[in-house]
């Protein structure tokens, strides 16, 4: 019966692989080996409605998700800025909120796209959600078209925390974290109902420089003084003739009146057309090399998931550490250019890629960091050790701190279910320090806080070294705060402002490579063949979830609550030292 099974299964795969793989492998074959073809008259279309990542996954069916990346849009714009056959771009500005630096950057882009003698096409059905960064994005269009029936609300800028304390309170849960140090915020939405005095404090100062960026941004794109743009910001929501008259916008009509008027630019219907940005092509490379390190999401032990179709994005301390190492062994590779955008991780994963960095250095390979909409925690733990680290004006970066704890559920278990953890240990005190059962024994919060103090003082030196700042300065501007780009330039943590591109010049002029010349830009990791890549998902063996883990899940269910059913899943999976900031900006 056994080898029946085995017979089935088989054959099912073969045919997986017969019937779909296969087609889809020969399509990408015949696509690759053909020269991209642009029409003579091209008007490129972006739609930032879709998802926006930080980097480009790399999955192989990653195209089957839509969406694009702030990296292509980068790279593919600069491309299209000495393509005489690109005439123009269009561009439907986003519906929801996006990470601060990611509309920066974006603009940036569009910007320097434009600086060409090419012209941005904009049109938005409504600025409707509050956020400013969806404006920010897109505000130095050549022209900004927006739907009449709809509202300009972009006003301002929001950090949001969940707080879960007197959930935790409500179901008898307890969490017990040490958290080093006091702006280290990221265990409050456990512990606290509101934001304490020195959450409070940092985020209301990272929110003040996001907007007072923004503000200076848009004034410039709109040309107009900041004091005039604030006032019209503060107005909204405003119609979409209110908008107008502020000058905010341009123009009033449909998204296809907007079309119409970025086809006549380049030429007219009858010659121009247009060609999605993600379907442009970029050209063939020459040149000396630079590796392109993408890493996105948390930072995690480990290799990647086996799942090819998986969307989630985690820079895995086995993939990213080999990743380096070789490009650092390739003797083509002139520099390393490493693009973060993380709110940061496990400790051990995020030395386990520094390290790497480490020897990228002492084997005369330079290491620029560019950073994303997030490089904190963890995130700025692996980017401390870099020859030169850049950030955008509002990416949120620091952070440099650790927390440790655990969630104690054994009361909500027995309040709902009358189920109990019980356990029987062997060995010393410590040995059962992670039980969600049982509170720490005074003994186990002291070696807690011994391992989160090791941990702390190792990252504050990392940055006082790699920073080349005194220690006692590095610890006072540490103790766990986040700061944007722009403060974490004035203080030292970060080198110069700026993106992607000019993460690369940089890497070039470490490299003695001469800013005109062109390169060869070398993504790593490299992207699995489909192939391989199904394959070794059919064979990788599925990881065992925890058995209180999945008790944790079916308590919460039977209690009918699906927040504790989340909750306690988290709590029983809750171990180890972490360097991470959740918050959400928008």
């Amino acid at each position: 019966m056994k080898q029946f099974f085995i017979t089935i299964a088989g054959v099912f795969l073969g045919l997986v692989l017969f019937f779909i793989l296969i087609p889809i492998i020969l399509i990408a074959s015949v696509a690759g080996s053909s020269a991209p073809v642009t029409p003579s008259h091209t008007v490129l279309s972006l739609d930032l409605r879709a998802p926006v990542t930080d980097v480009p996954p790399n999955s192989p069916f990653a195209g089957f998700s839509g969406g694009t990346s702030v990296v292509d849009i980068v790279r593919k714009l600069q491309a299209a800025e000495t393509d005489g056959s690109v005439k123009g771009l269009f561009v439907r500005a986003s519906e929801g909120g996006m990470a601060p630096a990611h509309a920066e950057e974006i603009r940036q882009a569009m910007i320097d796209f434009k600086a060409t003698g090419k012209f941005v096409v904009v049109h938005a059905q409504g600025f409707e959600y509050p956020t400013l960064s969806n404006y920010v994005a897109v505000s130095g269009a050549s022209e900004m078209w927006m739907q009449g029936t709809t509202d300009f609300a972009a006003t301002g800028i929001v950090a949001e925390t969940l707080f879960l304390g007197g959930f935790m309170e409500k179901f008898g849960i307890l969490p017990q974290f040490e958290q080093f140090k006091e702006y280290k915020n990221a265990v409050n939405t456990y512990t606290e109902k509101t934001f304490n005095a020195p959450h409070r404090e940092a985020t209301t100062a990272m929110l003040g420089s996001i907007y007072n960026a923004f503000l200076a941004s848009t004034a410039f794109d709109r040309k107009m003084p900041v004091e005039a743009m604030k006032a019209a910001l503060d107005q909204a929501p405003l119609s979409a003739e209110a908008a107008l008259q502020a000058k905010l916008i341009d123009k009033i009509g449909q998204p296809e009146e907007a079309q119409d008027a970025a086809l006549a630019r380049a030429g007219g219907k009858d010659k121009a057309q247009f060609v999605d940005l993600s379907s442009y092509q970029l050209p063939m490379e020459s040149g000396p090399v630079i590796a392109l390190v993408g890493g996105e999401g948390a930072i995690i032990t480990g290799e990647r998931s086996g799942d090819p179709f998986a969307q989630e994005n985690n820079i895995t301390s086995d993939d990213f550490a080999a990743a380096i190492r070789d490009a650092t062994d390739d003797a083509a590779v002139k520099a390393i250019v490493f693009r973060v955008s993380s709110p940061g991780g496990s400790p051990s994963a995020s030395d386990q890629i520094w390290a790497a960095i480490e020897r990228a250095k002492k084997a005369g390979k330079p290491v620029v960091v560019s950073m994303g909409a997030y490089a904190a925690s963890g995130g700025y733990y692996v980017s401390t050790g870099a020859d030169a680290i850049l950030a955008m004006p509002s990416t949120i970066t620091g952070s440099i701190g650790v927390f440790n704890g655990k969630f104690v559920i054994n009361d909500a278990l027995n309040r709902y279910t009358g189920a109990n953890i019980a356990s029987i240990q062997a060995g010393g005190d410590f040995a059962n320090a992670y039980s969600t059962a049982t509170p720490y024994t005074n003994s186990q919060k002291a070696a807690m806080n011994a391992a989160v103090t090791r941990i702390y003082e190792d990252f504050t030196g990392k940055v006082a070294a790699g920073r080349k700042l005194p220690l006692s300065r590095v610890q006072e501007i540490a103790k766990g705060r986040v700061w944007t780009g722009n403060e974490a330039k004035d203080l030292g943590l970060v080198d110069q402002i700026g993106g992607l591109r000019t993460a690369i010049l940089k890497a070039k002029a470490l490299a003695k490579i001469e800013a005109k010349d062109s390169i060869t830009l070398r993504s790593y990791p490299s992207v699995e063949d489909p192939l391989t890549a199904f394959s070794r998902a059919f064979g990788a063996s599925a990881a065992n979830a925890k058995v209180t883990a999945r008790a944790a899940t079916v308590i919460g269910a039977l209690a009918g609550d699906e927040r504790l059913s989340q909750i306690l899943n988290e709590a029983s999976q809750a171990k180890g030292p972490s360097m991470r900031e959740p918050m959400r900006v928008h």
